[in-house]
Parts: structure tokens; C-alpha cells; sequence
């Protein structure tokens, strides 16, 4: 898991996006698999290797534009993006209560450093750091759930350009709302 898994999904909804606008949706959910691949390739290139998550997001989208093409239905393309979302969601809760893992303080370790995330911001210590990637890690999950269920119900019944509003700029805010709730928890109260 790294930086480019932020942004799997948002290349090929805005490739999509410009495509179906000037070419139909055939040319677009093409031009959106590419980009897909184009982001996996950003990952190999940039860590060296391939990470599990950024493996299943493609898979998910190739399978999802594929029965979009089929079915000539851009609705299952749409959803592609919860798919991956419940996906990770329910990645993240076998690992905190099966395996008893915060799987997004391994990632902070493996991929960053915790070290690193604290010289950034001096006035946080390394176990509130910590600890608030592990009530993350906890906390996470659900708001991923609650913003596909969102993306589902955009897909479904609003135009092309309102359910790209929810699924990129509603990702964003889900993490910003999810980080503030976690900072939240663990922040020590006056």
C-alpha cells in the first residue's frame, strides 16, 4: 500500500470522465483500464514491486470494465471503486480483530517510517503517532463501507459527473473525516 493507491481510481474516473465526453463510452472505459495499468506500472516503478492492494484494484477494475463493455452498462465501471473500497475495508478489519495487526501502522512502518511522520510535525510523539494510526486502522474500515454504499447509490441514480463528485473529491473527504475523528480520539483532553 502507498501513495499511488490514494489515487487508484481517480486516473481512469477522470480519464473516463474526458473520454465519454468526446469519444463514447466504449473509447472511455478502454482509455480507463489503460490508466489503471499505467498506475501499476507507477507503482513498480516507483517501490520496485508490485503491493497486494495495488494488485486487486486493478483486477477489480479490469473485471469491472469488462463486464461494462460486455454489457455495454457503464454502472458496473462506476462501482468499481466501492468494490475496492469494501475490499479494503474488510482487509483492514480481518487484520485488526483476526490478527490483532493495525494494518495501516504496518504500512506507516513499512512505507514511511514512523520516525519520518514524526519529524514532520515535531509537537506529536511517536506513541500518539502510532496510536493514531491504530485507532485508524480501527476506524477506517466503516467510513470506507459508508462511502461506497454513497458511490453505489451515485452510480445508480445521478449523472456521470455527480457520481464522479462522490467518488474522487468524497474519497478525499472521508479520509480527512476519518484522520480528524481518530486524531480526536487519541488527542489527550485539557
Amino acid at each position: 500500500m502507498n501513495s499511488s493507491l490514494v489515487w487508484f481510481g481517480f486516473l481512469p474516473v477522470i480519464a473516463y470522465l474526458v473520454m465519454d465526453s468526446f469519444g463514447g463510452k466504449r473509447k472511455a472505459l478502454w482509455g480507463a483500464l489503460i490508466l489503471g495499468a499505467v498506475e501499476v506500472g507507477y507503482t513498480v516503478a516507483a517501490f520496485g514491486a508490485l503491493d497486494y492492494m495495488s494488485v486487486v484494484g486493478f483486477l477489480v477494475l479490469a473485471v469491472f470494465v469488462t463486464a461494462s463493455l460486455r454489457t455495454q452498462d457503464d454502472f458496473f465501471f462506476k462501482i468499481h471503486g466501492a468494490v475496492i473500497n469494501v475490499v479494503l475495508a474488510a482487509a483492514m478489519l480481518i487484520a485488526f480483530y483476526v490478527f490483532h495487526r493495525a494494518m495501516l501502522l504496518d504500512v506507516a512502518n513499512k512505507y514511511i517510517g514512523l520516525d519520518k511522520l514524526v519529524a514532520m510535525n515535531p509537537q506529536l510523539d511517536k506513541e500518539t503517532v502510532s496510536e493514531t494510526f491504530r485507532v485508524l486502522s480501527f476506524q477506517l474500515p466503516w467510513w470506507l463501507v459508508l462511502h461506497s454504499l454513497f458511490t453505489i447509490y451515485a452510480a445508480a441514480n445521478w449523472s456521470k459527473w455527480a457520481w464522479a463528485f462522490v467518488r474522487v473529491p468524497g474519497f478525499v473527504l472521508i479520509l480527512i473525516l476519518a484522520s480528524a475523528f481518530a486524531q480526536a480520539a487519541v488527542m489527550p483532553r485539557p
